[in-house]
């Protein structure tokens, strides 16, 4: 039997044995030797010599040592070739020679699977340099003078190496070497079985492994006594945090900017090969899941004849990573592509017949491992067909071979290692950063997916690491619950529901809304950056643009593109037309003082079905200003900065004198075919001008309507307005629909017309509607979600909730009078005396002009003891109307409305 050789360790680089062990290594070499011979196995031929693929890793580029430093950021590391060591330090079997400091013999020949360049994990130090990214560790469980650590072993031979050893070497790399990161799979080896290693007496327990882990990360020393601890090196720091947190895996492969100077660990497994939960990363190794998918490692070969067995699983595992089939064989066909899944590929086998050396490096009759995958990668001999031009029929899905997952290796040479980091060439390296400035049609509301996602997409698709830039993250969050607000004294909205008087602040709703629950959680973890913002004008973010830039600039974020959608609202509440090309380019202008060699895309502006009466020139308006951005935009270009054109329009197809429009989910708003549709506009201007990617975007021929849940948990409160109903929020509805009716003397009355684009979970009765509520009166109240036109995008409607009205607020303000000046209106009105106007907090002043496209109107907020007001900033001939409403603590009471008037 194989005797388990102990090794205790007191200091970093001191590796000392007892002469006891080294008689008992001394006898399991012979042991193992006689017991091939007894048996009757021929044993593999003499190693290979060194060559490009094989056992000549210090001959590999020296620009490989900070190979992923030239990655972009926002690369997926799925989306990566990545050079591995399988059992990193498996360097010897036996004894080091005390002359030549290597180990040797048939026990060796056995066990070693990588190039000896130094004990106490000093080897790793070369790998790094050789650009190896991703090791495979196997610890035992040891109780010496330090307490309970872990010892690199292979099987049952310690390799003279400890964890500790490990984390150090990894550390000083990631120190001189920041923009690199170190992918590592740990696992316990000892199984106390023959030909394995055996952990402490007392502590091979999964549990013991698990808590001696944590010490490393937690800077704690188990002594070997229950859970007495000293205090020791702590490595936490060391690794990617959502692979180490030792209560659950982390849910997403990470992108390569977020885990430089980081060790990921991918999965940590226990004797077995099973997976412990809250290690790792969840998709590749799966706690109590099967990862065979996305993991090769059938490892057990019987003779030097299984080698090619062993070359074609490994492969078919290259088909599997690039979505391409093999027709001949069962079961590939259906596998689908799964471009942010993270693979690993094991080159490396042994047996009993065979051993590391020559699976990796072949023999004079036999080809390696190495070799035929060097062959693939060289496109040379015809080795993998199903990647290369010319390839017959019997192969399908994706003909290019590019990427190649984590790819863990004996005996690596230099040259094979080369050839997998050349793998990693990506789109467009100079365009990283990319900021979408743009309105509510590229902000998108809470459920929805927005084109920006459906651009990002295409973007990793197409191997385009894009990083989205700004200072915003979120959708447009549904509105809380809340009584209304007055409005602020001495101030006035515009009126247009833009919500843009102020830039929007940390945890501002206005972008802390959620995407879609299907989005990809690396898009909504931090893919999502943007500056688009729901009625934001073209007007209003020219003197913007410049300082939002040199923000980002401050952080190495400086935007290498913009994608611009920008002109509706100037357009449709402001009355624009072909004179804001001119606006247009001072946004260009401004844009260049931060970056002369900023690329931009503009897009012009969409026709929106009609609007019939309420705005009949905005269909000609918005037909003018895209005539003359055409026009006038190419004149912008430099050779540093090209400015090109992006036809939304044409992309949206929506017809001004239609009543709906198939891409969009209120005549205006893309719903999910729209989305699709301007993503595609704006990729094909990135494909066909600045060549990203190797086709534009697709688009469905539809997409389905949202399904949205039907409105619960109804509430009727009666007093304060009279009639308020609150509900539970639905998650992904825009607004909602509300119906009521009056049941006093009749509970089978009619519902009233439906009160559309009710904003929150809540709906006070309102002057604006209706002159109820009654006194009194009795009424029903139901709801249902909606997220834009037609059955598809509503819900049912929810069960009635009835009560009786008893409102409390201020009557209306008498004697309003509005006199129209030159340039101003002069307001007068008297407080109201009801009973209820002792509380009064507030007047309200409406402006409504007639005059202007939407019906434009503003409110202004004035103290309780206010009887006049002036409103300036009218236009001469426009007809307005005010209205005075009186606040006071229940809310806004029914306004007293005057004539229309006409300034100048």
């Amino acid at each position: 039997m194989i005797t388990v050789i102990r090794q205790t360790r007191s200091s970093r680089g001191a590796l000392t044995r007892p002469p006891t062990t080294v008689a008992r290594s001394t006898v399991l070499g012979v042991l193992l030797a006689l017991l091939l011979s007894v048996s009757g196995v021929f044993l593999s031929a003499t190693p290979a010599r060194a060559n490009d693929y094989y056992s000549s890793i210090t001959e590999a580029s020296a620009a490989n040592v900070d190979w992923m430093s030239r990655v972009p950021d926002g690369t997926n590391l799925a989306w990566l070739s990545v050079p591995g060591t399988h059992d990193s330090l498996a360097l010897c079997g036996d004894t080091p020679d005390p002359d030549t400091d290597q180990c040797s013999g048939i026990v060796t020949s056995i066990t070693q699977t990588q190039e000896n360049h130094g004990f106490s994990a000093k080897t790793l130090t070369t790998q790094f340099a050789a650009g190896i990214r991703a090791l495979d560790i196997r610890v035992r469980v040891d109780k010496g003078d330090e307490g309970l650590k872990f010892t690199v072993h292979h099987g049952a031979t310690y390799q003279y190496a400890n964890f500790t050893d490990v984390l150090q070497a990894t550390h000083d790399f990631l120190s001189d070497h920041p923009g690199e990161t170190v992918l590592m799979n740990l696992k316990a080896e000892c199984t106390g079985s023959t030909f394995s290693c055996k952990d402490a007496d007392g502590f091979g327990t999964d549990e013991w492994r698990k808590k001696i882990f944590d010490s490393y990360l937690d800077g704690r020393s188990y002594t070997g006594d229950g859970d007495e601890s000293t205090p020791s090196t702590a490595w936490r720091n060391l690794f990617w945090g959502p692979s180490v947190t030792g209560e659950s895996q982390s849910s997403r492969v990470p992108t390569l900017g977020e885990v430089r100077g980081k060790v990921v660990l991918l999965g940590y497994r226990n004797t077995g090969g099973g997976i412990f939960d809250g290690y790792g990363l969840e998709q590749p190794y799966p706690a109590g899941g099967s990862n065979e998918e996305y993991v090769q490692d059938d490892f057990e070969l019987s003779t030097i004849s299984d080698i090619d067995d062993k070359w074609e699983k490994v492969r078919a595992h290259l088909r599997r990573a690039n979505g391409t089939w093999d027709g001949s064989r069962p079961g590939e066909k259906e596998h689908e592509y799964e471009q942010d899944a993270l693979y690993l590929n094991y080159t490396s086998g042994s047996g009993t017949g065979v051993h590391p050396y020559t699976v990796a490096g072949g023999t004079p009759t036999a080809t390696g491992v190495n070799n035929f995958l060097i062959q693939c990668l060289r496109a040379e001999k015809d080795r993998c067909p199903e990647f290369y031009a010319g390839r017959d029929d019997r192969f399908g899905g994706r003909s290019d071979l590019d990427r190649m997952g984590v790819m863990m290796m004996d005996f690596p040479g230099g040259k094979l290692i080369d050839e997998i980091i050349a793998r990693n060439s990506v789109t467009h390296t100079d365009i990283r950063d990319v900021m979408v400035v743009g309105d509510s049609i590229s902000h998108g509301y809470e459920g929805d997916h927005t084109w920006r996602y459906r651009l990002w997409d295409w973007a990793r698709s197409k191997k385009w690491p894009v990083t989205f830039v700004g200072p915003y993250q979120g959708t447009v969050r549904q509105a809380d619950a809340q009584p209304p607000q007055p409005p602020v004294l001495g101030e006035s909205g515009d009126g247009d529901g833009d919500g843009e008087a102020t830039e929007p602040g940390p945890g501002d709703p206005r972008v802390q809304g959620e995407y879609a629950g299907d989005v990809n959680a690396g898009f909504s973890a931090g893919g999502s950056a943007h500056y688009a913002l729901w009625g934001r004008s073209l007007a209003r973010t020219v003197p913007t643009v410049e300082p939002v830039m040199q923000e980002l600039k401050a952080k190495g974020r400086t935007p290498d593109l913009l994608l611009v959608e920008l002109g509706f609202n100037d357009i449709g509440w402001y009355g624009a037309g072909s004179d804001l090309v001119a606006t247009m380019k001072k946004f260009v202008d401004n844009a260049r003082a931060v970056n002369p060699d900023v690329r931009i895309v503009l897009a012009n502006v969409p026709q929106r079905t009609t609007l019939g009466d309420a705005n009949p020139g905005l269909p000609q308006r918005i037909s003018d200003y895209n005539a003359a951005l055409a026009k006038a935009a190419p004149g912008w270009s430099t050779s540093a900065s090209p400015v090109e054109l992006a036809d939304l329009d044409k992309a949206m197809g929506c017809d001004p004198k239609a009543t709906t429009c198939a891409t969009t989910y209120d005549g205006l708003h893309p719903n999910a075919l729209g989305e699709y549709r301007i993503a595609q506009a704006f990729g094909t201007v990135l494909h066909n001008e600045f060549g990203i990617g190797d086709a534009a975007p697709d688009v469905p021929d539809s997409a389905p309507g949202r399904s949205l849940a039907t409105p619960s948990g109804l509430k009727f409160d009666g007093t304060q307005q009279g009639v308020t109903a609150t509900w539970d929020k639905v998650f992904g509805a825009h607004t909602y629909d509300v119906q009521w009716r009056d049941v006093t003397t009749d509970s089978n009355a009619d519902w009233q017309d439906v009160v559309p684009g009710v904003s929150a979970p809540r709906y006070d009765m309102s002057w604006q509607f209706t002159d109820q509520p009654y006194d009194g009166h009795t009424y029903e109240v139901r709801v249902r979600a909606v997220a834009g036109d037609g059955a598809a995008n509503r819900s049912s409607w929810s069960s009635a909730v009835r009560g009786k009205a008893a409102p409390t607020t201020a009557g209306r303000p008498p004697g309003l009078t509005a006199t129209a000046g030159a340039g101003s209106i002069d307001v007068r009105w008297s407080a109201p005396t009801d009973s209820h106007s002792g509380s009064i907090v507030r007047y309200a002043v409406w402006v409504y002009d007639k005059s202007t496209p939407m019906n434009y109107s503003r409110i202004i907020g004035y103290p309780a003891s206010a009887r006049s007001a002036r409103i300036t900033g009218v236009t001469a001939g426009h007809e307005y109307v005010i209205l005075v409403c009186a606040w006071n603590s229940s809310g806004e009471g029914k306004p007293s409305m005057s004539d229309t008037v006409v300034p100048g």
